[in-house]
């Protein structure tokens, strides 16, 4: 019976780990796919921050002259990042979170995030500017990109999102957490809250 439901399962976790959230959603929302029952079906939001982060970070021009989603799964990463240090993922390799770190690092230097800057308030600016992005409306996306978030001005931040730069090191980590997420023993929930 295992075997039958992961092998029903595993078509569709691929396929959410190519999705992303619509450019201007907020990370902790994950994705909403309506509902059954009554119910609604969403992904976890971690999960899916993770699994964004993992495939856009690691292909090479998935995100080029693609602004919105750019800053989007940028957002989703910081969000991921910050999640990851909660004591609902006691169970997880630590490493997962070191890793997590250091790519936020390495995300927030190629845009000009102030690193002493809130992950709340990158998220929220990133987020905005995604929205803003996704309409079309330069003005609004430069005016979310906060000067006490980013040290960069908003138009090189504009610039750098629709020519994103590697993030290796992001990609990396966030290949591995997400690695650490999906392991078929279910260790990482021995702690869930």
């Amino acid at each position: 019976m295992t075997r039958v439901l992961a092998l029903c399962v595993m078509p569709v976790v691929l396929l959410v780990s190519a999705c992303v959230q619509a450019p201007g959603t907020p990370p902790e929302r994950g994705l909403v796919y309506g509902d059954l029952f009554g119910v609604a079906i969403t992904t976890d939001p971690v999960a899916t921050s993770v699994a964004s982060a993992s495939y856009y970070l690691r292909s090479p021009g998935a995100l080029t002259a693609r602004p919105a989603l750019a800053a989007q799964v940028v957002a989703q990463y910081e969000f991921a990042a910050l999640e990851l240090e909660g004591l609902r993922f006691v169970g997880v390799n630590p490493l997962s979170q070191i890793l997590m770190r250091q790519g936020r690092a390495e995300l927030r230097a190629i845009l000009g995030v102030r690193p002493d800057a809130p992950p709340e308030a990158v998220i929220r600016s990133l987020v905005a500017a995604a929205g803003a992005l996704a309409r079309q409306d330069r003005a609004a996306a430069e005016a979310a990109i906060a000067p006490t978030v980013f040290v960069k001005p908003p138009a090189e931040v504009l610039v750098l999102l629709d020519d994103m730069p590697a993030a290796v090191q992001a990609g990396r980590a966030a290949a591995f957490a997400e690695a650490q997420l999906n392991r078929p023993d279910g260790s990482h929930r021995r702690f869930h809250f």
